[in-house]
């Protein structure tokens, strides 16, 4: 199972001892046939990993190949249900289910892998017929793009970054000739699972979103005298109290009413936390009230509330210097909810990077 990329290990030029030594452990492996696993501590206070090494000889030059593997703690077993049958809680096995594939569907599917096989699609200097992805000439585009982007920056260190190379980015993309070649059974495809477009999500102010209504469909807060009633957002369960009050909120109103309730918690919260043991309660909170505002369509709500509590911080109104709070708020990416997010919202995404800054 690997891990990361495949790297070479040599031996300093100018050490003949450590040459040797590393020869001797090249040249053991290989006639052996033997790889061999290394624990590996690169700097000091770095944390070890284990590497495999392969043995490798070639007439210029003799390295040894290493590849980063799992410690036996990393790794995780786990079971899943089988895919060609269901299995019910009395032990009976159903071969015909609405989430099973039937044999139409299974046909549709392997002629449409068929059709988007890349082992024929290239073709060898004689012009017969090989495979599209051959390993050596595939690269790693995240290592050669970053490498690209040094090299050019250290000769032009103020003209732009120019495109990666075509040979990073053609296996990024399927063949257009085998996209048009399969679309046939791409159709079909589609047709035998029933695939259906779903319709956009539409906004709008959400109401009683958890509500669940009986099969009766009578209204048994009513029945009982309940009804709607306006609730008070306690520091124990902020959370859960305060969607109650938003699904309660009777008109418009209600919604800046339970938004301060929760501002007011969260902000006794930062103040009487000994040291950082409350901020990640505070955190959650924050969070929840970005979430909820967002979602209602109510940014300028949390835009403000966000503001009064930088301010707060930076003058240190909430029980002294709080600045670890504000890298804490910060990591979080809890900043205002620009116009990207939510349409309702003045603040630009530029706005947004500034609130960031110190001043």
């Amino acid at each position: 199972m690997s891990m990361s990329v495949s790297c070479i290990l040599i031996a300093q030029r100018t050490n003949t001892k450590a040459i040797m030594a590393l020869s001797s452990l090249i040249h053991a492996l290989f006639e052996v046939e033997s790889y061999a696993v290394a624990r590996l501590v690169s700097k000091t206070d770095k944390a070890p990993v284990l590497l495999l090494l392969a043995p490798s000889i070639e007439v210029d030059y003799e390295c040894l190949l290493d590849v980063q593997i799992p410690f036996a703690e990393d790794i995780r077993s786990y079971k899943f249900p089988p895919l060609d049958r269901v299995v019910t809680v009395s032990g009976k096995i159903i071969k015909e289910h609405r989430n099973l594939p039937n044999e139409a569907l299974t046909k549709v599917m392997s002629d449409y892998v068929d059709h988007m096989d890349l082992s024929t699609l290239g073709q060898d200097d004689d012009g017969n017929p090989s495979e599209y992805m051959p390993m050596t000439d595939t690269f790693s585009p995240v290592l050669h793009r970053i490498d690209q982007a040094i090299r050019w920056r250290a000769v032009h260190p103020t003209e732009p970054v120019p495109p990666p190379y075509d040979i990073l980015t053609r296996y990024s993309h399927p063949p257009e000739d085998l996209l048009s070649l399969s679309k046939r059974q791409l159709e079909k495809l589609k047709v035998a699972a029933n695939v259906k477009k779903v319709p956009p999500k539409v906004q709008g102010r959400r109401r009683n979103r958890n509500e669940i209504k009986p099969l009766s469909g009578l209204n048994v807060e009513a029945l009982l005298g309940g009804g709607k009633k306006t609730i008070k957002i306690s520091s124990q369960n902020a959370i859960p109290d305060f969607r109650r009050a938003l699904d309660n909120a009777e008109s418009i109103e209600g919604i800046p009413s339970a938004a301060r309730q929760l501002a007011h918690i969260i902000e006794a919260r930062i103040k009487d936390s000994f040291g950082d043991i409350a901020y990640a309660r505070a955190i959650e909170e924050i969070t929840a009230l970005r979430e909820e505002m967002s979602e209602l369509e109510e940014p300028e709500i949390y835009n403000n509330f966000a503001r009064d509590l930088k301010r707060k911080l930076l003058s240190e109104e909430l029980g002294g210097n709080r600045k670890d709070f504000w890298w804490e708020f910060r990591k979080s990416k809890l900043g205002l909810i620009d116009s990207k997010v939510s349409e309702n919202s003045g603040v630009t995404e530029e706005d947004a990077k500034l609130f960031w800054s110190l001043k």
